[in-house]
């Protein structure tokens, strides 16, 4: 599901890739944006990146930004050779996948980049559902409730069906429009894939 880049604090570097940057890392009060532009890259990734939907990145064993992955790009190193930068969309609150990873605890392991296991997805569709990227899982709602239960089938799923899968059983005026949103949100993510 995610790529997991982890960042030190902000500090000073000499670039020796052709992007030049004079800094890395991170700070209190850094955007999401400024954290993406700065820590993309340069990075030495596996190929199995390719398969992932999302890039994280963690300060201290905390996600404190989520980028929806379009691709991977390699980057040329000075005196020769290549790393990886990713590609993608930094994601804000209210996307789907910003919600789902932002302010998670991810692993303390030693490398900068680890991957965040399968083992927090679940199958939120039917067997036979198309899901992009070589995926065969959709993340799990961060909700305490019954995950294995399958939805239905991706050409029948509804805003009802998913409501009924997260387990709300109690709907107020006061967060059923925060609900339908969220639904939607993951039914065009669903839709997309």
């Amino acid at each position: 599901m995610a790529l997991n880049l982890k960042l030190g604090p902000r500090r000073q570097i000499e670039d020796d890739s052709a992007w030049g940057r004079s800094w890395v890392g991170w700070e209190p009060g850094q955007s999401a944006r400024d954290t993406y532009d700065n820590n993309r890259g340069v990075w030495n990734l596996d190929p199995r990146v390719t398969k992932e939907r999302y890039a994280t990145f963690s300060v201290d064993g905390t996600i404190i930004a989520v980028v929806e992955i379009d691709h991977i790009e390699d980057v040329p190193i000075r005196g020769g050779g290549m790393k990886q930068a990713v590609v993608g969309r930094v994601l804000e609150p209210g996307d789907a996948g910003h919600d789902l990873l932002i302010d998670r605890t991810v692993d303390d392991h030693r490398n900068p980049v680890t991957y965040i296991p399968d083992d927090q997805f679940t199958y939120a569709w039917d067997y036979s559902a198309r899901v992009s990227g070589g995926r065969t899982h959709l993340p799990r709602h961060d909700q305490n409730t019954d995950h294995d239960r399958p939805v239905s089938t991706v050409s029948t799923v509804s805003t009802v069906n998913i409501i009924d899968w997260f387990g709300i059983d109690w709907l107020d005026e006061e967060n059923i429009e925060r609900y339908v949103t969220e639904a939607r949100q993951l039914w065009e993510m669903v839709q997309r894939s």
